[in-house]
């Protein structure tokens, strides 16, 4: 197993390190040229996105990849399937746009979202194609598709804010950032359509696709929740400053998860039935993650404002106090975000959207609690205080149900890492005493004390051994 997450981990971090550095720049630029406002608007665009792809995939995607005795026949039936979905979703988002200038006062979502329509259009008939991928373990591809489609999205983006587009730009980007991933992945796995719709196939993947589709439905919700509420109660103002913190704190998943995750289900998925020896790969995984998220919470958390500045500007700054409590949890992100990749893998949909609904409550509830505070910093309080809930709770049905275990186990592979933690944020805060007003050489001094630290820590403790152990395996 060991051997197939290696080359699959491989692949997918070449691709999605180049793709963060590809967006990274991208957002930097566009972060200049376009106001809070802008952004507050696409933010909120963004949010219903997500949301029109999540009806669209209807749980497909991870049912295609579960499903082993799919043939090819089939796999182009099922693209029919989701053309048409993508289709009637594309015109419905489109008339959306009517909602949203109800529910917001603003009349520009009526004209953007028939033309984010597109994007939509794109991504629901990407499903199939990128599921067979992940199935067949083709992670070059699919990066490679990724980065190219981010690229040139990219690059359309700059070059249309420059030319004055405003928020358009944005949804220029996504179009051609979603346009090419799919038309690269058709090739890459010469998809086409059938001259044949037979109910049957849907039928297959049916009682895992609905419990996937449940899950992602309460999932949305619970990720995106804040975004609506502050949108709505605040402003776009305080939504754009709310959510350039909310993007920086998913970084670390982007860049661990991202690699880490679209290669779980595929490879543990041929082991569903051995549970200890998955159970003893995941605790390596959770481990590893857990000794960089802890210490990295740390770092972030006490460079915040240095962060923010240097990455977005100087009118970023009202980012920078939710942003220093929510980079507190990055290490509860990176490992909850792979449980949802290890209950699809051990073939347990129903467990997944129960836990999607526990979930939803907490976060949720803890978010409405946040809105009653009247400011961005106590949403951002309030959610960490969820965050952390959500956390125990999941992991404790995870390890007695997923991996028939407990907690205690689980939570033995946290120990070194808060110690590392722990050593992290008495360092950095004696580094901060040292006055630097330029922020890019304050950063990059911080920046290398945490990686000092951080390699000194597994050099001369038992983190050598079994990290050494981990990719020997």
């Amino acid at each position: 197993m060991f051997s197939k997450l290696r080359k699959g981990f491989f692949y997918t971090a070449i691709g999605t390190y180049a793709n963060f550095i590809v967006q990274i720049l991208i957002t930097s630029i566009l972060s200049r040229l376009l106001t809070p406002k802008s952004y507050g608007v696409v933010a909120i665009m963004q949010v219903f996105i997500v949301f029109f792809s999540i009806l669209v995939e209807a749980g497909m995607g991870p049912a295609i990849i579960q499903n082993k005795k799919l043939t090819n026949n089939d796999n182009k039936i099922l693209f029919n399937y989701s053309a048409i979905f993508a289709v009637l979703l594309a015109i419905f988002f489109g008339f959306f746009g009517f909602v949203l200038s109800s529910i917001y006062g603003d009349h520009i979502y009526e004209k953007l979202t028939w033309i984010q329509a597109i994007s939509v259009f794109f991504n629901g008939l990407n499903v199939v194609p990128t599921a067979l991928l992940n199935k067949e373990k083709k992670f070059k591809e699919v990066t490679f598709s990724l980065l190219i489609g981010t690229l040139f999205g990219g690059i359309i983006g700059i070059i249309t804010a420059f030319l004055g587009a405003g928020v358009y730009a944005l949804i220029f980007s996504a179009i051609v950032i979603a346009g090419i991933n799919l038309l690269l992945n058709i090739s890459f796995t010469n998809m086409k359509f059938s001259k044949h719709l037979d109910r049957s196939v849907l039928n297959e993947i049916w009682d895992y696709s609905k419990n996937q589709f449940g899950f992602n439905f309460i999932n949305y919700f619970t990720r995106n929740a804040d975004n609506i509420l502050v949108g709505k109660f605040m402003g776009v103002t305080p939504l754009a400053n709310y959510n350039k913190a909310y993007q920086l704190l998913l970084l670390p998943n982007t860049l661990f998860l991202g690699i880490i995750n679209p290669v779980l289900q595929p490879v543990f998925s041929e082991y569903q039935d051995e549970v200890d020896y998955i159970r003893d790969v995941y605790y390596s995984i959770i481990h590893f993650l857990a000794l960089v998220g802890i210490p990295l919470s740390v770092f972030l958390s006490i460079n915040a404002r240095e962060i923010i500045i240097f990455m977005f500007g100087k009118q970023w700054g009202n980012a920078i106090a939710p942003f220093q409590v929510l980079a507190l949890t990055v290490w509860i992100q990176m490992t909850y975000s792979t449980s949802g990749s290890l209950i699809q893998s051990r073939n347990q949909p129903k467990l997944l959207m129960k836990n999607g609904l526990i979930s939803a409550f907490i976060c949720v509830s803890a978010i409405v609690i946040g809105i009653f505070g009247g400011n961005i910093l106590c949403v951002s309080i309030s959610l960490s205080i969820g965050f952390i809930i959500n956390f125990f709770v999941t992991f404790f049905r995870v390890t007695k149900y997923t991996l028939d275990d407990n907690l205690i186990n689980f939570f033995k592979n946290f120990i070194s890492p808060f110690y590392l933690g722990v050593i992290m944020l008495i360092l950095l805060k004696l580094v901060k005493k040292i006055d630097i007003s330029n922020v890019f050489i304050s950063l990059v001094l911080n920046g290398v004390v945490f990686l000092v630290i951080l390699v000194l820590y597994i050099y001369f403790t038992k983190e050598k051994k079994i990290i050494i152990a981990l990719f020997k395996k």
